[in-house]
């Protein structure tokens, strides 16, 4: 099973994933990204936080990138 690394930047830069973790695929490494997006979603909503530029990049132990997932792509409205 793969390693990945979930890299999250922001307007104040980037923050490296230096562990990453293994999991079975990369549609698994998706759905854990989209997860951590929504999580970090909330807490910006509960601090009263402007939803900024801020995204996750999904990177396997290979070096590919297989998602960038902006954290407004994790809002759904109606």
């Amino acid at each position: 099973m793969p390693r990945y690394f979930f890299h999250v930047s922001d307007t104040d830069g980037t923050s490296f994933d230096e562990e990453g973790v293994v999991l079975a695929s990369d549609d698994q490494a998706r759905a854990e990204a989209m997860q951590a997006a929504r999580e970090m979603l909330a807490e910006k909503i509960l601090k009263g936080e402007i939803v900024d530029g801020a995204k996750f990049e999904v990177i396997r132990i290979d070096g590919v990138v297989i998602a960038t997932i902006p954290v407004r792509s994790a809002l759904r409205l109606v």
